[in-house]
């Protein structure tokens, strides 16, 4: 009997150290120390009170007993010594083998750690052979967050590129990525990419530069894109996602012709992308009341506070999406540094400011001028945006407005653009917030997937969608995400996503409140009202090639459109007498609500 006890009790514990290996990292690191320590104290204990009690030298008997611990944490123990103080049968020797037991436990799990690492890692390097690859550059918070929401996928490597992991290197391994830091992955060539196992005609490759540099995550995908060159890997099995400036950024790094680049893009601002998600999550339509023919019966009223690079970001955003037929607009702005921090905006921005009731006031959004405006206007409002730079400030601000509101019977929500994330805030309820890192968002774009389509329509090609999108030029980007992003937003929030058709009236107003999102988007652009003597001109010094684009000039950034809806038709029957071509300007509008209604019906 005695014999099966000890089978089994040392069966129990051979399979706990089992499932010790099982933890994740951080686990096992936690409990070798604490193994460690009381292997060590108690060792220090055991043979210090021993040689202690035996010694005629104490000098001597402190060697010994640091020389005994030593040896416990190779698996040699001085049983015989402790067993003279404390006899062979004491229950003391049961406390003496757990000791040394945890000792040379520790030494082992060590040992096993480092080699499993090691295994580890060569596996996962084995792999990268099969595997897609999805190389981040950057061990940042929101690169670990990126990644965790991609280690889910399937025949997908994750492999990391960073100077400094600052501790980080068990979460990488925890969502079974790679790390590294060496000189070669730091400054890329082809044989970075053979040890990633990046082949011609072999899987995808996808890079993430998330680094908080700018800079650093341009210059390294360019180097990546050279080594692609070389390596001579077809521009379609390649992929890149980074922080900068799409406009700059994004066309010398698209392949385009023969020109070698990477297949998709995706270069992203910060402010730009925040901003869009605001407007694509709270849209400004779902605090606007409308009739039953989808006229608007109450004026959008929107308080900004904030004016920095967000700010200004979300205030053009705003304009854009603010726009609904029987609704005046209008925008009142709180920034205590706004006269020091807005040149450039007014400069590039000044067809907006001159179009649009925008007024600005140099106050803090704490300021005893902000609350005073709250009292006066607090009942016209529709729409309170917080866009301070510093997230701490933005939810101090939003809750003041919260706890004024609170107090005259008021229930508005406050939306916050915070560093990575945009944030709701409601009296009554929990706060809501949607991360700009979602992987949803970045790694398949669904952002702009409506976009997409809309672009692919008016393309009217062979083309595939992507190759349509990948082709095509920033600006059109841009119009194509600004007419996805607010007419999927206002026809959801009049519910007319059903299959029915539109009646005539719902249509026509549908279509003015399109044509006011039009010119605002095109004014934020820059763009002015070319007259109609310009216009003529234009027509009668055109080519058959160029009549198509007599209505617009790009140069000068003049458009003949930019007018209210009932000078269309004017429009329309001059350009038609002038070209020849059948121009309908209206239906343009007409046609841009239909196709965005049958794009997301499908």
């Amino acid at each position: 009997m005695e014999y099966l006890v000890v089978v089994l009790l040392s069966a129990a514990m051979f399979a706990a150290v089992i499932l010790y290996l099982a933890l994740n990292q951080d686990q096992r690191e936690r409990w070798l120390g604490f193994t460690f320590g009381i292997a060590s104290i108690g060792g220090l204990c055991i043979y210090g009170i021993t040689h202690a009690h035996e010694a005629t030298n104490l000098v001597a008997a402190v060697f010994e007993t640091v020389v005994d611990v030593g040896r416990m944490f190779a698996g040699v123990n001085n049983a015989s010594v402790f067993e003279k103080l404390v006899g062979a049968d004491s229950k003391w020797m049961i406390f003496f083998w757990v000791v040394h037991f945890m000792a040379y436990y520790s030494l082992a799990s060590a040992i096993l750690m480092t080699v499993a690492k090691g295994m580890l890692k060569k596996i996962r390097t084995f792999f990268l052979r099969i595997n897609d690859v999805e190389l981040i550059y950057g061990v940042t918070e929101n690169s670990l967050a990126y990644g965790r929401r991609l280690s889910d996928k399937d025949h997908t490597s994750i492999v990391y590129v960073g100077t400094s992991s600052n501790g980080k290197d068990s979460q990488i391994s925890q969502m079974g990525g790679l790390l590294f830091s060496d000189s070669e992955a730091l400054d890329p060539d082809v044989k970075f990419l053979h040890r990633l196992s990046v082949k011609r005609g072999r899987g995808k490759f996808r890079l993430i530069a998330f680094s908080g540099n700018i800079d650093e995550n341009l210059d390294y995908a360019v180097k990546i894109m050279r080594a692609l060159e070389k390596a001579k890997v077809r521009p379609e099995q390649t992929e890149v996602i980074l922080y900068g400036y799409e406009e700059h950024n994004g066309y010398m790094l698209q392949a385009i012709g023969d020109k070698y680049g990477y297949g998709t893009v995706r270069v992203f601002e910060k402010a730009e992308l925040l901003a869009r998600l605001l407007m694509q999550k709270y849209p400004i339509c779902d605090a606007i009341s409308f009739d039953e023919n989808g006229k608007a019966t109450c004026d959008a009223n929107v308080l900004l506070i904030g004016f920095g690079r967000k700010g200004q970001e979300l205030l053009e955003k705003i304009i854009i999406n603010g726009q609904f037929e029987g609704s005046n607009f209008k925008v009142k702005v709180f920034d205590k540094s706004g006269r020091n921090i807005d040149g450039f905006f007014r400069a590039r921005f000044s067809s907006l400011l001159d179009n649009y009731d925008i007024s600005f006031e140099n106050h803090d959004g704490r300021s005893r001028e902000l609350a005073l405006f709250l009292e006066e206007n607090i009942d016209k409002l529709r729409y309170i945006a917080v866009a301070v730079g510093d997230d701490r400030t933005g939810r101090e601000i939003a809750m003041n407005i919260l706890e004024f509101m609170r107090g005259r019977g008021v229930n508005l929500p406050v939306y916050q653009c915070c560093s990575d994330c945009v944030t709701k805030y409601e009296l009554n309820s929990l706060v809501e917030r949607h991360s700009i890192f979602d992987a949803n968002i970045l790694y398949t774009g669904t952002m702009d997937d409506l976009a997409k389509k809309l672009n692919h329509y008016y393309m009217n090609n062979s083309a595939s969608p992507k190759k349509n999108w990948a082709d095509c030029s920033y600006f059109d980007r841009m119009s194509s995400r600004a007419s996805a992003d607010y007419q999927a937003a206002l026809l959801k929030r009049l519910d007319l996503c059903d299959g029915r058709e539109l009646s005539s009236d719902v249509l026509e107003n549908l279509a003015k409140s399109e044509h006011l999102r039009w010119n605002a988007f095109y004014y934020a652009a820059g763009y002015k009202k070319m007259d109609l003597d310009t216009f003529k001109k234009r027509a009668l010094e055109a080519s058959e090639s160029e009549a198509k684009r007599i209505s617009k000039d790009v140069e000068n950034k003049s458009h003949v459109c930019l007018v209210n809806w009932d000078e269309l038709d004017e429009i329309s029957e001059l350009e038609k007498s002038l070209t020849g071509n059948e121009a309908d300007y209206k239906q343009k509008d007409r046609n841009n609500v239909l196709v965005i209604k049958g794009l997301l019906e499908k």
